[in-house]
């Protein structure tokens, strides 16, 4: 099994496909996309959004809202940039359509941050193919031994390469760049839907009018 396995490994093959196809994509994209979206793919480790974290930030946002008024209220941020933002804005502002704005802005380059990172890994795996088949025309360059070497050898060598390049090409498109790109808009759209769903709940709650303890107790006729 283990000389089965070693079989599979060439560092050559390996380096052609998986360099041309970074360097093909951050051409394609720009290193700047490139980047980001390699830091999407790194966050796919780390946990996603804190949907009991925000939800008790914002609860305590309202209390301070209710207590104090919009103006004078200094709660905590939500742990979410996007929700944070939006509790800030409402603080400073004291608008709903100052929040409503912010909300739609943030929600946009939200999504095109997701879409243009699940792009980029899109297009490397359709580069990877490619680049397993450039890796294959190398391998078939080197079937010319040189005068007084060991033909056999060095033919059995270059269909080996050409062979694992076009494997290494589709294994790095279907098993690394396509699922990553799917697993960033998933990501991306669970976390739009819980934050939308806290920012409704939010807005309900701070356009709601305000009870007192005392409203809601029975008067007498006569009785201030």
């Amino acid at each position: 099994m283990p000389d089965r396995f070693s079989a599979l490994i060439d560092p050559g093959a390996f380096t052609i496909v998986v360099a041309g196809t970074v360097l093909a994509c951050a051409a394609r994209c720009g290193w700047r996309d490139f980047g980001a979206a390699l830091r999407e793919a790194g966050a796919l480790a780390k946990p996603g959004f804190d949907a009991e974290a925000n939800r008790k930030a914002l609860a305590l946002a309202v209390t301070a809202i209710r207590r104090d008024g919009p103006r004078r209220a200094d709660p905590a941020l939500p742990p979410d940039r996007a929700l944070g933002l939006m509790l800030e804005t409402y603080l400073r502002h004291g608008s709903l359509e100052a929040l409503h704005r912010i909300r739609r802005s943030e929600r946009a380059l939200d999504e095109a941050r997701r879409v243009a990172a699940a792009q980029v890994f899109a297009w490397a795996g359709e580069l990877a193919p490619v680049f397993g088949l450039i890796g294959t025309l190398y391998a078939f360059t080197q079937l010319a031994p040189p005068s007084g070497a060991n033909a056999i050898g060095v033919t059995l060598a270059a269909v080996a390469t050409s062979v694992l390049s076009t494997l290494y090409g589709a294994l790095l498109a279907h098993l690394a760049c396509y699922p990553l790109a799917g697993a960033i808009e998933r990501r991306g759209f669970a976390r739009e839907e819980q934050r939308e769903a806290l920012a409704d709940w939010f807005v309900e709650q701070i356009a709601a009018p305000a009870v007192h303890p005392h409203d809601g107790r029975t008067h007498l006729r006569g009785v201030a």
